[in-house]
């Protein structure tokens, strides 16, 4: 198993360097293995693209639950797990993701179920910051909806470069939005 996660980890670095352009021949030549080692472990690039998802959201996950355990209140833990975003990840430039439904469409699939699904800890936290009188009473699946359509726009359109911000600025701001809306002071809006 150590070889198949010093794959994939070189696999995430290649793909910081050169996106999705990345090539078996890379990570071999990186790791100073034979391309044939790889192919023994992923069949296919689409294969170790799978996996480089299925680890990330797997530290992802990880780092959601050390948040929910935290003694941060209701309000912070869900604006930080909605985000959760290891270091390691956070350095990636997303946008380098853009051709993946149309060249590795096994991959774009996994990405959305992995984006749409395990709300329950998030809901959780708004159930209780709502019951709490923290969140306003806001339609739960609405607000996943905006926040998953987010995401998408972010990792999949050009709305990233247009306005020259990366993916965790994005992200930041997004929360910012969700969290306390677009109007300045709750006076102005009668003015």
């Amino acid at each position: 198993m150590e070889l198949r996660e010093n794959i994939i980890q070189c696999a995430i670095k290649c793909f910081e360097k050169d996106g999705l352009h990345f090539t078996m021949n890379d990570i071999a030549r990186d790791m100073h293995i034979a391309k044939k080692t790889i192919y023994g472990l992923f069949e296919t690039k689409e294969d170790l693209l799978c996996a480089m998802l299925d680890t990330g959201f797997a530290k992802i996950h990880a780092d959601k639950k050390r948040i929910l355990q935290s003694d941060l209140a209701i309000a912070d833990k869900l604006e930080k797990v909605m985000i959760a975003m290891p270091d390691q990840y956070s350095v990636l430039d997303f946008r380098k993701l853009s051709e993946l439904e149309g060249k590795y469409p096994a991959a774009h699939a996994l990405l959305i179920r992995h984006l749409e699904n395990d709300w329950e800890p998030v809901n959780a936290l708004i159930e209780e910051g709502i019951r709490q009188g923290i969140i306003q009473n806001v339609s739960i699946p609405l607000f996943r909806s905006i926040f998953t359509a987010s995401i998408e726009a972010f990792l999949f359109g050009d709305v990233l470069e247009k306005e020259t911000i990366s993916y965790a600025e994005a992200l930041d701001e997004l929360m910012r939005i969700l969290m306390n809306g677009i109007r300045k002071d709750t006076h102005e809006k009668n003015q």
